[in-house]
């Protein structure tokens, strides 16, 4: 039973493709438990044998059993990327402020500290991205839950009244305060791969650059993409 199968499911092959030589490839069963059985074993078809074989749902269940590739594929190189995700930067940002303050050393409560950017660490050291901004804005809270006296040191010199709004912010040098009084600098660097972004921060002391406390932690890309979604281009302020 199992060849006569082989040999009408063959039929079809060279009727279809008008051979006149022999054509042969594996040939496939149901058996009486379900199950699929294939053999690559070719199985030659009479030339000239007049047999004709309509496909049906069996037909359609072995291609889509032989299309599934079983091997195993690293989903991130594959281009993963979640439909929904319970987690946000700012996760990241409050695992990064336990870790740094976990290995904080001559670090007091009344020491000043003041959030930067995260930088891309190439020649320049001057390069951030959006998540090199957002990231340093969560750690300003996430930092300052652990009892840091944090310093923002964009604040203008005084309050600027507009028909947009009211802004004490600003990122012009000549608007910001000439001193600002700062013992320590959160700071850090951006590597990014094909599989997200390693961020590395530290903790710096002002007067000697004594590194006081460090922690490095890695962000999926697909969080990184999720950043950039609505993104437009900025005109940066002279």
């Amino acid at each position: 039973m199992k060849r006569l199968i082989a040999l009408l499911a063959m039929g079809v092959v060279a009727n279809l493709t008008a051979c006149t030589s022999t054509e042969s490839i594996g040939s496939f069963w149901l058996g009486d438990d379900g199950e699929i059985s294939h053999s690559a074993e070719p199985v030659p078809v009479p030339r000239g044998s007049g047999l004709e074989y309509h496909p049906d749902s069996r037909d359609r269940e072995y291609q889509q059993h032989i299309a599934v590739d079983p091997g195993y594929r690293d989903p991130l190189h594959q281009g993963f990327s979640p439909s929904q995700t319970h987690k946000r930067l700012n996760d990241y940002a409050s695992q990064l402020a336990m870790d740094l303050m976990d290995n904080a050393t001559r670090l007091t409560q009344q020491d000043m500290v003041g959030v930067t950017s995260f930088v891309r660490l190439n020649e320049s050291l001057g390069d951030s991205t959006v998540l090199g901004n957002q990231l340093s804005e969560y750690l300003i809270a996430e930092l300052q839950e652990f009892g840091l006296a944090i310093v923002d040191f964009k604040m203008a010199g005084g309050v600027t009244v507009t028909p947009f709004g009211d802004f004490v912010l600003s990122r012009k040098a000549n608007a910001l305060a000439k001193q600002v009084s700062m013992d320590h600098v959160v700071t850090g660097t951006i590597i990014e791969d094909d599989r997200g972004v390693r961020i590395n921060a530290r903790i710096v002391s002002m007067q000697n650059k004594q590194v006081v406390a460090s922690a490095n932690i890695y962000i999926p890309a697909f969080i990184v993409t999720d950043l950039n979604k609505g993104l437009t281009a900025q005109v940066p302020v002279q």
